[in-house]
């Protein structure tokens, strides 16, 4: 039976496409190790002969897009094939030579859009990641800083971009071409963490997480948090960690969840929050957001400088009733924008619109070559 939508094909060491539509999605694994959650019939290794195929097959018009992902490092990095070899000692050569699968990329013709992500936590882009830039039709990125020239930092530029790169049209145009995309939330199964329409509260403020290992804006916030306690609020903060289940009905018991930084400016708490009815309460952002949560409308920004954090506490729970609204509406916007299956959407959407408008280019230049 033929599939119904676009064909897609997929490579890289993230799944997002495939986990949403799995029977329309060829998945190229570059991965160091294999994929969890995917049984082994769901992907091949991005070995050069797989890869050789599925370039023979883009050309025959057996897919409408490619997306691929951007690697941490680049494919050549000992970390990457070593690291490869080392899980699947058993296949050292599907193991060393699948990690090259996006690189590879740089030397084929696509023929249909081709859209980058960069899911990963640092701001950096790194040089192995220049050439999609350029060979990509969108490239998305997460952690996108408000400075984008800040991409560029130890990579085409030892220290922050000078204006001798700054005023390079090729640069310019490659960073116009970056997109911001949001961290995709996982959805929070809530039936059953409470009881009727809302959950009831008994705690000021919620927060379960990583500190020492962590961002610093933890580190400096958690002494103020204690400190919010000592003053009469009641604040839900365990030292272990939480099963699933446990910490989202711990979140849902709560006003507000403390979610600060950590590795990257988005994290997964946030989204986990607002789907427990618990209004984020997060510190400023400093990268450039897809459909953001707005301050005030749905969760709140704090000031991460000392007494900020306090004042936004004391702030938000001044008014009850304001953040039930808050919680209700970023709970609905969090299920709208920021699932998996909305970002695949959206992604899908745009590499469509690609493909729509290159379509169109291509009939009017032969439109306008057509003899009268």
């Amino acid at each position: 039976m033929p599939v119904s939508g676009p064909r897609i094909l997929e490579i890289g060491d993230f799944f997002y496409v495939k986990s949403e539509y799995p029977e329309r999605t060829t998945l190229l694994w570059t991965g160091r190790r294999p994929p969890r959650d995917l049984a082994r019939s769901e992907y091949a290794d991005c070995t050069p002969r797989r890869f050789r195929q599925a370039m023979s097959d883009l050309r025959k018009g057996g897919y409408d897009f490619v997306v691929c992902y951007v690697g941490l490092r680049s494919a050549w990095h000992p970390l990457n094939w070593l690291r490869s070899i080392g899980h699947e000692p058993l296949a050292p050569l599907r193991a060393a030579t699948r990690v090259f699968g996006v690189a590879w990329l740089r030397y084929v013709d696509v023929p249909v859009p081709l859209v980058a992500l960069d899911m990963n936590d640092p701001f950096v882009i790194g040089r192995h990641g220049f050439f999609l830039l350029d060979k990509a039709d969108v490239f998305f990125k997460r952690e996108l800083p408000a400075d984008r020239w800040h991409v560029l930092c130890g990579s085409a530029h030892a220290n922050v971009p000078t204006r001798r790169i700054r005023r390079r049209k090729r640069w310019q145009e490659r960073l116009a071409k970056i997109r911001p995309l949001s961290l995709p939330m996982p959805l929070v199964q809530t039936t059953g963490l409470w009881e009727g329409d809302s959950p009831e509260k008994s705690v000021d403020v919620f927060f379960s997480g990583e500190i020492v290992e962590n961002s610093w804006v933890r580190r400096a916030g958690l002494p103020e948090l204690k400190a919010i306690a000592d003053r009469g609020y009641v604040v839900d903060a365990p030292r272990e960690r939480l099963p699933p289940e446990e910490f989202y009905r711990r979140l849902s018991r709560a006003w507000l969840a403390w979610s600060p930084a950590g590795f990257s400016w988005e994290c997964y708490r946030t989204g986990e929050a607002a789907q427990c009815l618990c209004v984020p309460l997060v510190s400023n952002p400093t990268v450039e957001r897809h459909w953001p949560l707005r301050n005030g409308e749905h969760l709140f920004h704090y000031d991460i400088e000392p007494g900020g954090l306090t004042r936004a506490v004391e702030s938000a729970l001044s008014d009850k009733a304001r953040l039930r609204r808050m919680a209700s509406a970023a709970r609905e916007h969090v299920l709208a924008h920021h699932t998996t299956r909305a970002m695949v959407d959206f992604v899908i959407e745009t590499a469509l619109k690609c493909k729509h408008e290159a379509s169109a280019a291509c009939e009017l230049a032969a439109a306008i070559k057509a003899p009268e």
